[in-house]
């Protein structure tokens, strides 16, 4: 009976595979507005509900391949779940279809965030709502610890990685290194010490027993990775003055906006894992550089976590308020651009070489590298929080969800709601 359903399972599988559905652009980018539109609580989440739509529901991908697509969109820089959908949608129809799907997925917050930023300069922010931001910001601290954590915990298993996550917070945040530079360290440093240390390994293997290897985020072919969190790297661009001089950026004109998209544009292009890693060296550029003020910044990345789609739509509202309209176009364009173009061009070329070693080295050096961005944006954001009330609010937002799993959304929505009552209890 059990050979019996072993083939029947094996039957169902070919016939699945012989009826996969090849959707059409509208169908690609339609379901892409949909997933932008309902698509909450960052990449890890949001790529659930892509699989149970592109594999349960609609049938465009096996289970195989939706798990490989979902390894290959967190190795790259950008929101995993928009590079999936970028993936999908090159293999199923082309350039085109990458296309259709990204933007899809990327427009219906890329408005929200331009409606608030409109709402934020035009009328500025009332009392009651500047309390309740403060809430939002520093439950985005607490957001932005446990991720990290969280990576330690299930990434991280050799001490040279505590080495690097380590440096890499210290030149983010004493060294003012980019995020890209520093992304490129622990690359180097996985190639190299990992690759070494298995040389080593091997020249002692029959001295030795072996031993399992500790666990890292890229998995065996067939497993799931390990949630890099709406985590990741991210490269941030240099800092202001190698993208033009600061009387250029805030004039109004042309090349004002050329050095606004360069810098989105080298942004986004280092930015594994997500939106919060870029959250230091981007507050060196745009705060201390004069675009736009301390508290202005922490109000960005609050609405970038708020709001569907990747955290990176934080660069909307930043272009917003320091450029207007023109701005904020150019910068969200700007910052999805690179990783849309790594998608395409590198996509399907580490679907096929993920599971070499040198693939698995330098995935290794990443990881902790992009752990210690997560810390060093952590600490940023956490300057900038005012009483107990508010590092109270982080600190029982980072032990909640490093505990349970909690959608962020509501995390932040509670957070906005504890801080206005206990301002209205007096503290």
């Amino acid at each position: 009976m059990l050979r019996a359903r072993t083939e029947g399972q094996r039957a169902h599988e070919r016939t699945a595979t012989t009826t996969r559905s090849i959707p059409t652009h509208w169908e690609l980018a339609r379901a892409s507005l949909w997933l932008g539109l309902v698509g909450f609580g960052g990449g890890v989440s949001v790529l659930g509900m892509i699989g149970h739509l592109a594999v349960e529901r609609r049938r465009w991908l096996t289970e195989r391949e939706f798990t490989n697509t979902s390894t290959v969109s967190q190795m790259l820089p950008g929101g995993a779940a928009a590079n999936a959908l970028a993936h999908i949608g090159l293999r199923l129809r082309g350039m085109s279809g990458a296309l259709a799907a990204y933007v899809g997925f990327v427009l219906p917050g890329a408005l929200l965030t331009l409606a608030l930023a409109w709402a934020y300069v035009r009328f500025g922010v009332a009392p009651r709502a500047e309390v309740v931001l403060s809430g939002l910001n520093a439950a985005v601290v607490g957001i932005v610890a446990a991720l990290a954590l969280q990576m330690v915990r299930t990434s991280i298993g050799r001490p040279w990685q505590m080495g690097v996550a380590a440096i890499a917070l210290l030149l983010s945040i004493a060294g003012g290194a980019a995020s890209g530079e520093i992304a490129g360290l622990g690359i180097a440093s996985g190639l190299v010490i990992d690759l070494l240390l298995k040389r080593a390994r091997l020249a002692r293997i029959r001295r030795a027993p072996r031993r399992p290897s500790p666990p890292v985020a890229l998995p065996d072919e067939g497993q799931r990775l390990e949630p890099l969190s709406e985590t990741r790297p991210a490269e941030e661009s240099a800092p202001l003055a190698a993208v033009a001089p600061l009387g250029l950026v805030t004039q109004v004109g042309l090349g004002g906006l050329v050095a606004l998209g360069a810098l989105f544009f080298r942004t986004g292009l280092g930015a594994y894992g997500g939106g919060f890693a870029i959250v230091p060296h981007l507050h060196a550029t745009v705060v201390d550089a004069g675009w736009i003020t301390e508290h202005q910044f922490t109000n960005a990345v609050a609405v970038g976590k708020l709001t569907p789609g990747p955290v990176l739509l934080m660069a909307t509202f930043i272009g917003y308020v320091a450029r207007g309209f023109p701005g904020a176009i150019v910068a969200t364009a700007a910052i999805f651009a690179a990783p849309f173009a790594l998608v395409v061009v590198l996509g399907g070329w580490l679907l096929r070489m993920r599971s070499r070693r040198a693939i698995r080295a330098a995935l290794r050096g990443l990881t902790p590298a992009v752990v210690g961005l997560m810390a060093a944006a952590a600490v940023t954001l956490g300057a900038s929080m005012r009483g107990p009330a508010e590092v109270g609010i982080a600190v029982a937002t980072t032990l909640t969800l490093s505990r349970f799993r909690v959608s962020p959304v509501v995390v932040l929505v509670t957070a906005g709601a504890v801080r206005w009552a206990l301002t209205l209890a007096g503290v």
